[in-house]
């Protein structure tokens, strides 16, 4: 018998038997304790929970625990002058176009336009309202890598489309641009963004989504009529109110902290803040 090949076979499986056993051994460790919180049974008794109290889900409830650090931003500011010539020389809008008011205050772009009198866009629905919010606002150079579609609302034949702000996958509140459009075209034009500048230097942990989601149903449970959640994200929330009840309007910079943001059937946002130990 060979000796030497056959102890090599044997160092070999006793390599892979111990790799296999660490494998396990993590692979129990992530399911029984990094993952305890948010097994299928604890998911669907939330969902029982929130029943009962006359609120529904209808949405993929997140399952992974992570860790994140704070995010320092500051609000994107403008020069009034720059602002004037960018929206002042045709960029996206008709020549028979004319904006009535441009408005740089408090961190803000505000613009409302006065247009011609005739229709523009033939079949204006939502699809096409978003159309034309995504061109205006690429026209104007603001369509960056950073923005993502939020919602339209339509109210009295004009359509308001919303867009927010991202991070790194992340959303980051409470930055938009808002577009209301009719069938002369876009006739007010609103934005106020942030600049991320750096992140801390510790991540803490954050809480489940379904901890959320119960403090969310404190918050919602005594509506009136049945509440319908349509979804849940993770993300960054920078709220200069916390800062300043008084003042908060002439904040320039702060910190934006994890939090959770829970989207109704109506629009309507709840921010739950997600650090488990703030």
């Amino acid at each position: 018998m060979d000796w030497s090949k056959a102890k090599n076979i044997l160092i070999i499986a006793f390599i892979i038997t111990n790799l296999f056993l660490i494998f396990s051994i993590e692979k129990g460790l992530y399911e029984d304790n990094s993952m305890v919180i948010l097994k299928e049974k604890n998911i669907e008794d939330v969902i029982s929970i929130l029943s009962e109290k006359g609120i529904r889900i209808e949405t993929e409830i997140p399952r992974i625990l992570l860790e994140m650090p704070v995010l320092d931003v500051e609000y994107e500011t403008y020069n009034e002058d720059k602002v004037r010539m960018r929206f002042s020389h045709g960029r996206g809008i008709s020549p028979k176009n004319k904006e009535k008011n441009i408005e740089v205050t408090k961190n803000k772009i505000f613009i409302s336009i006065e247009n011609g009198n005739s229709p523009s866009i033939q079949g204006l629905s939502q699809h096409k309202a978003r159309e034309v919010a995504e061109k205006y606002i690429k026209d104007h150079e603001y369509m960056k890598s950073d923005v993502e579609y939020w919602k339209t609302f339509h109210r009295d034949g004009q359509y308001e489309v919303i867009f927010k702000q991202k991070y790194k996958g992340y959303f980051l509140e409470k930055s938009y641009m808002r577009l209301l459009i009719d069938v002369t075209g876009v006739i007010e034009f609103e934005r106020m963004w942030l600049t991320p500048v750096s992140t801390g230097t510790y991540k803490n942990e954050i809480m489940p989504a379904t901890k959320a989601l119960l403090k969310a149903m404190q918050m919602l449970e005594d509506r009136d009529k049945e509440v319908v959640i349509t979804d849940i994200h993770l993300g960054y929330l920078f709220d200069p109110s916390r800062i300043s009840l008084t003042n908060w309007e002439n904040i320039k910079s702060g910190r934006a902290l994890p939090a959770w943001r829970v989207t109704l059937k109506d629009g309507e946002t709840l921010f739950i803040d997600a650090y488990e130990d703030y």
